[in-house]
């Protein structure tokens, strides 16, 4: 009898032990998943944040290229003026050494008579005089050559330094990416399903990081003129395309190129860069929104992308999902819009 309870209680506090050990563990990989979608979304930032950083870097790369064609296109000029003026110069150096020191006062001393001593003394006065400016002026073009030649050699330096940056930049950013996959893959299966289909829902169309796809309704007909129906068209046309650092099209782009490419369909010049572009325009509340309103994100602005109307954006979202169609709200934070249209 007393053996018979001895083994009761046994088998009672086993199944107490694996029902807690399995409690446990669920507690735990809810945890886990959690604590995952906050790394997630902490490294997807991160990735952001140097997303920009290397459109700027391109930015100043971009300007520092067409300073240097101009400076270059300069030295071509100046260095012509410079071997023109050489060439005087060694003529008057020439005709210096047959006079022999021939000047003014050479002049007035050797003339015949008066008129002839005050015209030679004029003349004399008049070529020293020119003789004065060519050579003052030749030292000036020298030195303004000698001057673009050292900008030459800055800018080189600074598009030398900028390369590097952008390798950096781009590591960097890749790291994060790579980081965001090995959190995944840290993950149970079960855990990396949910995890997936929370992404696929959120995503709306376009890859996803598990390669799935969903879908929602086509954004509604715009109301709001032809210009912004463009931008529209041309954001919602490239759902699907590939996500690169720095691009703008044709067949791949980042979040702001995609806003600069599509704006650039109707004519309007956007600099490559979210917060660059939260300059232009005017402010719009959520409440507000009309399609082609451009919508941005994190503190900070390193995200941008395109509103088209139900609750709906297009954006170049991360290089494992690509150009995603997919509500603005519930994803990265909300920062503001801006309308150019």
């Amino acid at each position: 009898m007393v053996a018979t309870r001895r083994l009761g209680l046994a088998i009672m506090a086993a199944l107490l032990i694996v029902g807690l050990g399995w409690s446990g563990r669920g507690y735990a990989q809810a945890d886990t998943l959690s604590d995952a979608k906050a790394q997630l979304a902490q490294l997807e930032q991160q990735a952001s944040e140097l997303g920009e950083q290397y459109n700027q870097v391109q930015m100043q790369q971009t300007a520092a290229q067409a300073k240097l064609d101009q400076t270059k296109t300069d030295i071509t000029q100046q260095t012509q003026k410079v071997e023109d003026l050489r060439s005087q110069v060694a003529m008057i150096a020439l005709q210096q050494f047959q006079d022999q020191g021939f000047g003014p006062t050479a002049a007035l001393l050797s003339a015949t008579d008066l008129t002839d001593a005050l015209n030679s003394f004029a003349t004399a006065q008049m070529v020293a005089g020119i003789t004065d400016s060519v050579l003052q002026n030749f030292q000036l073009q020298q030195a303004a050559l000698a001057d673009l030649q050292s900008s030459e050699t800055s800018l080189v330096a600074t598009i030398n330094d900028s390369a590097a940056q952008l390798q950096t930049l781009k590591t960097e950013a890749d790291a994060k990416v790579s980081a965001q996959q090995t959190v995944v893959n840290r993950l149970t299966a079960q855990q990396q399903a949910a995890l997936a289909a929370q992404q696929a829902a959120a995503a709306g169309t376009g890859t996803t990081r598990s390669g799935s796809a969903s879908s929602y309704a086509p954004p509604p007909p715009v109301q709001n003129g032809a210009a912004a129906a463009q931008v529209v068209a041309f954001a919602y046309a490239r759902v699907g395309y590939r996500y690169v650092w720095g691009a703008a099209g044709p067949n791949a782009y980042d979040c702001s190129g995609l806003v600069m490419a599509a704006y650039a369909s109707v004519g309007i010049s956007l600099p490559h860069s979210s917060q660059a572009q939260y300059h232009y325009g005017v402010p719009v509340s959520a409440a507000d929104l009309q399609p082609g309103d451009l919508l941005f994100f994190y503190s900070g602005i390193s995200h941008v992308g395109i509103y088209v109307g139900n609750g709906m954006m297009v954006d170049a979202s991360t290089p494992s999902r690509g150009v995603l169609y997919r509500p603005y709200t519930g994803g990265a934070p909300f920062v503001g819009a801006r309308r150019l249209l």
